[in-house]
């Protein structure tokens, strides 16, 4: 069996009893990174072998990584943080389990999106999430995008970028509110909910930790 499991993506407390079960009784562990995985499973007193998996592995590792799968055992793969595959690691060996016959199954938990989504002030019954936002290329085409669509759409940002993101947005997107979430389940959690054309309000965004955002047309009452 192959497990995918989602861990904290900043609180510890957040990790699921299955998730600490599953672990513990896996044979290996496949982390994205092997450094930070390890952090975690000292945290909740775990001690397994850890075998590196990541965006960057190679076809042959992957193939051997099945191969090994095949025999027998139980393995976990576990991205830095949050649920795999949304956008970290996991679909390219999702794929590769699943053509090899091995047995996949999913441990849900934490992700940023959901989180984010659970507290939107409007309706997420349909949405889009498109991972990070543009960097340069492909903004005003996005900006297009968003006006065309009657869902709200969600992006991440980099602190580096999210002062300057919000400010391209403000002047893009009249009649839009932003749902922001920064350094969710932290210490400095922060949510805000402000129409783009209020300035002052984006000029007060501590541009520190990891952010996601929602952009929704004619939501604020």
């Amino acid at each position: 069996m192959l497990y995918f499991i989602s861990t904290p993506i900043g609180n510890i407390g957040d990790i699921s009893s299955r998730a600490i079960k599953i672990l513990s009784g896996c044979d290996f562990v496949l982390a994205e990174d092997t450094r930070n995985t390890g952090k975690l499973l000292n945290l909740i007193g775990i001690k397994k072998r850890m075998i590196s998996f990541h965006e960057h592995t190679d076809e042959l590792k992957i193939k051997k990584l099945v191969e090994q799968m095949k025999s027998g055992g139980d393995y976990c793969y576990v991205s830095d943080a949050g649920t795999p595959n949304v956008c970290d690691p996991g679909g390219k060996l999702a794929q590769k389990a699943l053509e090899a016959r091995i047995n996949v199954s999913p441990i849900p938990g934490v992700s940023s999106l959901t989180s984010l989504i659970s507290v939107a002030p409007f309706s997420c019954s349909q949405f889009i999430f498109m991972g990070f936002f543009p960097k340069k290329k492909g903004r005003e085409k996005m900006i297009n995008f968003i006006k065309s669509s009657p869902m709200p759409i969600f992006f991440l940002e980099s602190c580096h970028r999210i002062t300057k993101t919000l400010n391209f947005l403000s002047k893009k997107l009249d009649g839009y509110s932003i749902l922001l979430g920064r350094e969710l389940t932290k210490k400095f959690e922060q949510i805000e909910y402000f129409e783009l054309s209020d300035s002052g309000l984006i000029d007060q965004v501590v541009a520190k930790g990891e952010f996601i955002f929602a952009l929704a047309k004619n939501t604020k009452v």
